[in-house]
């Protein structure tokens, strides 16, 4: 997820423009990491496909919770920017936040892979902007949502977005890769339930639709993919009834009716760029269908 300037209000000050929901939706529950036990966890769902949820009292608890931070978010990052190292110490506070939260689901050393994983997506995009000439802030984790990381000015053409965007699924599938790779070598469910879960998020977040990194992506060579992405954001809502997926409707729709007149309008790739970002794009989604096929296969999955 990344913040643009200007971009309308959304969970956080300032306002957000999301290109990756990094925690969501969660994918489809596979078998437990460890051998069945009673209370054995599985992956993260929220909810999941099959129907079965956290206990009503934790899930309570844990909205409560994140209802209370939501509220004082405004204050809690004023006061946290204001000390030395603020930024460097909110990072690392959302991080232990983000752990805590996917432990409480899946164990300690699940939540701790997991948000590694999402960290270095998110640095994924920092470093593209980096290479482009755009300023980046500090990622932050956000509980149940996933992660952002601020882009202080806005990118001078389609091809310097598609690059930021495509930064973070590229870093993702690296790391899911290596998880994968230790899993096969050390005969690890725990990492091989990482990497079935980086493959997913990876291969959702190029769903091509804004705010996802798949919508800024496709705007270099389509300006019809975002008709695909509404009817993959469907598909997915009605799998899953994630409560994720209506977050990034409501962020999309500004951008889908009002977008002509929010920003202006920048000019089209020529025609060679354009079919490079569509083998681009169309070659790491495919990486990753296959890659999630194979972990699940692994796992127990299909």
């Amino acid at each position: 997820m990344k913040e643009e300037p200007g971009a309308e209000p959304a969970l956080d000050t300032p306002a957000l423009d999301t290109a990756a929901l990094a925690g969501g939706p969660a994918p489809p529950a596979v078998p437990a990491l460890t051998a069945p036990s009673p209370g054995a966890g599985a992956l993260p769902s929220a909810p999941s496909p099959s129907g079965r949820s956290a206990p009503a009292t934790k899930r309570g608890a844990l909205t409560a919770a994140l209802a209370f931070l939501l509220l004082k978010a405004k204050s809690l990052l004023f006061l946290l920017k204001a000390l030395p190292a603020g930024k460097f110490l909110l990072t690392s506070l959302s991080m232990l936040a983000m752990v805590w939260f996917e432990a409480q689901r899946s164990g300690i050393w699940f939540g701790v892979g997991f948000v590694l994983m999402i960290l270095v997506h998110e640095l994924g995009h920092g470093y593209a902007m980096k290479k482009r000439g755009v300023a980046a802030g500090w990622p932050i984790f956000i509980p149940f949502f996933g992660a952002m990381i601020s882009m202080k000015n806005m990118p001078r053409d389609r091809d310097t977005e598609a690059e930021i965007a495509y930064g973070g699924p590229l870093a993702g599938a690296a790391v899911s890769l290596a998880a994968a790779a230790l899993g096969l070598a050390l005969d690890s469910r725990l990492f091989l339930a990482l990497a079935y879960t980086g493959f997913f998020l990876n291969l959702f977040n190029l769903t091509p639709i804004s705010p996802l990194d798949g919508g800024r992506i496709a705007q270099a060579f389509s300006r019809r993919a975002w008709l695909v992405g509404v009817a993959v954001l469907g598909a997915m809502f009605l799998l899953t009834r994630s409560p994720q997926l209506l977050l990034i409707a409501l962020l999309a729709l500004p951008r889908l009716f009002g977008r002509r007149n929010a920003e202006p309008d920048r000019d089209e790739l020529e025609p060679p760029r354009q079919r490079a970002w569509a083998w681009r794009y169309f070659g790491l989604a495919s990486f990753l269908g296959a890659a999630l096929y194979f972990s699940g296969l692994l796992l127990g999955r299909f």
